[in-house]
């Protein structure tokens, strides 16, 4: 596919064709598919179409794009256990779900070198059970495989053109990111105090 690139991000136009066909081509979460997430360059979206999430979503079954991320060899991470501590994407709906499914905050380490061990928080296994297999029935993930160089401006145009609640750097539209970050507070000096 060639789409129209403006500068270092894709057209607005651009966002939304390429936005059409990668919701045409959701997925489920399954073993398979995040694992592919390793093996190729390009994007990826998550979607959801579920209310549980908060801040006025809606249950009326409309996929909606909640996160925008690059493939590379690490993307499977934010959906398997024991990585919250490393993925911004879980952390952030670990801390909307929290309350929801008894999620129980840890520090990602007891190194007293790790000073963001309680900000980069984890959850003890039971809960990140409980947050990964959450993910896996409510979010669908499409990817699209492409050049190098144009990885960044297609990533920052759906960003743009999108304004998922997950991604809160380059999204100066994202009006649910104060709120995010302030349950992730929450959370972390909740996991301070389970040293």
């Amino acid at each position: 596919m060639n789409y129209e690139r403006n500068g270092e991000k894709l057209s607005w136009e651009g966002a939304k064709q390429v936005s059409k066909v990668m919701m045409a081509q959701l997925k489920t979460l399954t073993p398979e598919v995040i694992e592919s997430l390793d093996a190729q360059d390009g994007v990826y979206i998550v979607t959801y179409d579920g209310s549980a999430l908060g801040f006025g979503l809606s249950s009326d079954e409309e996929e909606k794009v909640v996160y925008v991320g690059i493939s590379k060899p690490n993307s499977s991470r934010h959906f398997k256990n024991g990585s919250t501590g490393t993925s911004t994407l879980r952390r952030s709906l670990g801390a909307l779900l929290s309350a929801r499914l008894e999620l129980l905050p840890i520090p990602r380490s007891n190194d007293p070198e790790d000073v963001d061990r309680y900000d980069n928080y984890a959850f003890e296994a039971e809960s990140e059970q409980l947050l990964t297999d959450w993910m896996i029935n409510n979010f669908k993930i499409s990817y699209l495989t492409l050049d190098k160089e144009n990885i960044q401006p297609f990533y920052l145009g759906l960003i743009d053109y999108n304004v998922p609640m997950f991604n809160f750097q380059n999204n100066p539209n994202n009006k649910y990111g104060a709120q995010i970050k302030d349950a992730r507070r929450r959370l972390a000096a909740e996991a301070a105090k389970h040293e």
